[in-house]
């Protein structure tokens, strides 16, 4: 079986809406209650993604960035290009 076809999970924070798989949802909402939660990347859309590469940064991102609305996403395996192709955005970051 080919592992090239199973989507990347991420992991998705934040506030403001954002559209993951097609389902809307409020971000804030999550981060409160539960600090992020995890999909598959099939689709995403929001206005502005800020991608991370490091998960202790990821867990208190949104202390320091403070810009909504703002998607903070986190992947255990690097974002390939063909991940980049699924997210829509006007504003991408990639903090190292």
């Amino acid at each position: 079986m080919s592992m090239k076809n199973k989507p990347t999970v991420i992991l998705l924070k934040g506030n403001g809406p954002v559209s993951i798989n097609n389902e809307l949802m409020e971000l804030i909402t999550i981060t409160t209650s539960h600090g992020f939660i995890g999909f598959p990347l099939k689709q995403l859309r929001a206005q502005k993604v800020v991608v991370l590469n490091d998960y202790d940064k990821f867990l208190t991102i949104e202390k320091e960035i403070t810009t909504k609305p703002c998607c903070f996403i986190f992947s255990y395996d690097e974002l390939q290009s063909k991940d980049f192709d699924l997210i829509k955005s006007e504003k991408l970051e990639i903090l190292k």
